[in-house]
């Protein structure tokens, strides 16, 4: 399988280091979260230079989860709230994660949310490919997001040379970074196919709903306001999700509004405010 993943394409454009011309470095991994028949099935299809971990225990994989997951495959066989929480965890570690649902004609669950669901018995072949898709695409998500930044980073510092002194040796250091991760980008694009390439652009929206929930809500007492709504009571100090969000949102110089019962606060200060 390892010819199967992205290689260089012919005639690379400014390759003169030959390890810039190798297949981009595929460092992330794939975490499975399911029973031992499963996480042994997926074992012997992902290719051998992806590092792959199993897990039979929901809280022993979300302990082990980081920035370095690339791919989530989690059995159907869990409860909805403990998936829906699983997934959550995982997009807030590496938002970039691609998450799979292995499920059964029983077990399927459209509660949770997911890139794509992979219903027993499936293809062994077709699983593979589906599975190295998702983990190419969160490869290439993950370099752009880098591209980009870097790019903007390189930019900035080219519109300084002439206000102060710009280190050359790291804006040399930069620029071959962003050649490097365009040539890889090249690579990942050549083995994406088009569907793989639109659910990328379309990723989005769907991430903001995977991620909304995982978030850590801001303090209101740091912002003058209460732990709770005064007219309902809703409660302030948690993320309630893309919706509504903190439970409140800010309208105005000093003025805020409860996303669940729409009363606003006005002149709001720890000791002093009043409901509008």
């Amino acid at each position: 399988m390892r010819d199967d993943l992205p290689s260089p394409p012919e005639g690379d454009d400014g390759a003169s280091v030959s390890a810039d011309r190798q297949r981009p470095p595929l460092r992330a991994n794939v975490h499975v979260l399911a029973g031992p028949n499963w996480c042994s099935k997926i074992r012997t299809v992902v290719p051998d230079e992806i590092t792959v971990r199993t897990f039979t225990d929901a809280d022993s994989f979300d302990d082990a989860l980081t920035a370095n997951v690339a791919v989530a495959l989690l059995s159907c066989a869990e409860s909805t709230n403990r998936l829906q929480a699983t997934v959550r965890r995982t997009v807030a570690a590496s938002p970039h994660a691609h998450v799979g649902l292995l499920a059964t004609d029983e077990t399927r669950d459209a509660d949770v949310p997911r890139d794509v669901e992979f219903v027993a018995p499936v293809d062994r072949e077709a699983f593979a490919e589906r599975v190295k898709r998702l983990y190419v695409r969160a490869h290439y998500a993950a370099t752009l997001d880098r591209y980009y930044r870097v790019s903007v980073t390189i930019r900035n510092l080219e519109l300084r040379t002439d206000e102060a002194a710009v280190d050359d040796a790291e804006l040399d250091r930069l620029r071959a970074v962003r050649d490097r991760s365009r040539r890889y980008l090249r690579q990942f694009r050549a083995y994406l196919d088009a569907e793989s390439l639109a659910a990328l652009k379309s990723r989005g929206d769907r991430l903001e709903a995977l991620v909304a929930d995982a978030r850590t809500p801001p303090d209101p007492a740091a912002r003058g306001l209460p732990e709770s709504c005064p007219a309902c009571s809703f409660d302030w100090t948690t993320w309630h999700g893309r919706g509504l969000g903190a439970g409140y949102r800010k309208l105005g110089s000093d003025t805020w509004q409860c996303t669940n019962c729409g009363e606003t606060l006005a002149g709001a200060t720890p000791s002093s405010y009043r409901v509008n």
